[in-house]
């Protein structure tokens, strides 16, 4: 396959890719109006002071909510045009690679959405006092929503990073294993520090979660280097 048979095979997938969004977009537009609801619960009704930025905010979840929604399609598409490009053994690794990586972001978007995010709202409203009332708006408000769940999916794909790592050979089991105790208390460290929510039970449940996905890398570099060292043996 030339240069231009790629381009043509990119603007096609492109196109598909684009269509899922259109598609998409009266579902998110459907929804838009609960979503708003739901968000707002923890503080109450939401105002905008320009005049755009409530269509801005409404055209953004409807846009997220097609964009989640049609990732899926989005992902395969994607995986279509680069397999070609893969050997036998990356496409395998990638096969499974791509599914899992979508499931872990979307379960730290979803743990940060019901858990993180109404806790640290709560939190941030008792601040006000007698010269700090507190008035959101609805741009800044959905933007600090998307901030916490992108950085929470994100947080999730840590296993997926480091078991990369390993399979590239820049990372070793050992490594992990030998700096357990430093990673415990940076991981302590970090919850305390950029927790939007200085609450005891947040911190711990943050750190925990973190711990979890920290072992499960552990558990995942270890398998990649000791089937490393089985093939290279053999």
């Amino acid at each position: 396959m030339n240069l231009w048979d790629h381009l043509g095979e990119l603007r096609q997938r492109l196109l598909i890719c684009l269509y899922v969004l259109f598609a998409g977009l009266p579902v998110g537009g459907f929804l838009v109006s609960p979503i708003i609801a739901w968000l707002s619960k923890p503080v109450g009704d939401l105002v905008f002071i320009q005049p755009m930025e409530a269509f801005t905010a409404q055209l953004e979840i409807a846009v997220g909510i097609s964009f989640l929604v049609g990732l899926p399609v989005i992902l395969y598409q994607t995986w279509g045009f680069v397999s070609a490009g893969l050997s036998k053994k990356e496409k395998g690794y990638f096969r499974w690679m791509i599914p899992v990586a979508y499931f872990l972001f979307m379960g730290g978007v979803a743990f940060s959405a019901f858990w993180v995010f109404p806790r640290a709202v709560q939190f941030l409203l008792t601040l006000k006092s007698q010269h700090l009332v507190p008035m959101l708006s609805v741009e800044a408000y959905l933007k600090f929503f998307i901030l916490l769940c992108v950085a929470f999916g994100v947080l999730f794909e840590l296993p997926l990073v480091l078991h990369l790592l390993a399979k590239l050979g820049i990372l070793h089991a050992d490594v992990l294993m030998k700096n357990r105790k430093i990673s415990y208390f940076l991981i302590f460290l970090a919850a305390t520090l950029f927790n939007p929510v200085p609450e005891v039970l947040t911190q711990m449940v943050l750190a925990g979660a973190a711990i979890a996905l920290f072992e499960v890398s552990i558990w995942l570099v270890r398998w990649e280097t000791r089937s490393k060292e089985g093939k290279t043996r053999s």
